[in-house]
């Protein structure tokens, strides 16, 4: 496993509601460590939705925009409502082999508020 490789970090989602808003994906290969961060708006109320965390394996030469929706395999979900007036959730994924991950709003988000995501992911130093 490579080692020593900078820290990455991206916006995935930036302020957004819509059923099925795909996030920015990231391109984790040598990065075993990974953390999600989302964050709910500080205006308007969030009552529900799910933001849900996702990986798969592609080559980005032959599909530059990413597979399908059905490549993807989801790690893990958020309520949207967990993160309701500002609040902020740390995912911290399971140490392992990741190749593309991304977070994709899998249920509409309600209430007023709107969600963003960033991706941070650290090699082995």
């Amino acid at each position: 496993m490579p080692t020593g490789l900078a820290t990455q970090r991206i916006v995935s989602l930036d302020a957004q509601v819509t059923d099925e808003t795909l996030g920015k994906f990231m391109d984790c290969t040598g990065y075993p460590y990974i953390v999600v961060y989302v964050k709910g708006s500080t205006s308007g109320t969030i009552s529900s939705g799910v933001v849900t965390i996702e990986e798969a394996d592609f080559d980005k030469e032959v599909t530059p925009g990413g597979p399908g929706t059905d490549t993807w395999s989801s790690i893990q979900t958020v309520n949207g409502a967990d993160v309701t007036g500002g609040a902020q959730k740390a995912i911290h994924l399971a140490v392992g082999s990741y190749h593309f991950v991304r977070v994709r709003i899998s249920t509409a988000i309600g209430g007023g508020g709107t969600v963003s995501a960033v991706i941070i992911a650290q090699s082995v130093s």
